[in-house]
């Protein structure tokens, strides 16, 4: 006969595996947001002196949307890094389009 308060504890308590699992999927979010976090602040669209810290109390940065259709997407967002981000990626898709086509119509 066991105690009922330590076989409580035990079904609760996770196994080495699943804290494995957990620190690996860890690891790999951390190493892509990391990747992200890079590429967007080295990238081509890197602005002149982008190292300088913001010198007004409050800048006069609000988001703006170049196309009203386009509120609330990520591409609706002008100049930030975000719309650059979704652009791409719909650039990327549109090239892999093209590609796929010319190989299989030659």
């Amino acid at each position: 006969m066991s105690n009922p308060i330590t076989s409580w504890v035990k079904s609760g308590m996770e196994t080495y595996k699943e804290r494995e699992d957990k620190m690996v999927e860890r690891v790999s979010e951390t190493s892509i947001n990391s990747q992200k976090f890079s590429d967007e602040r080295h990238g081509p669209f890197k602005t002149y002196n982008c190292f300088q810290g913001e010198l007004r109390t409050k800048p006069n940065y609000r988001q703006t949307h170049a196309i009203s259709s386009y509120a609330g997407k990520d591409i609706g967002v002008a100049g930030s890094y975000i719309a650059v981000r979704a652009y791409q990626d719909e650039f990327a898709k549109r090239r892999d389009e093209i590609l796929t086509d010319i190989a299989n119509n030659g």
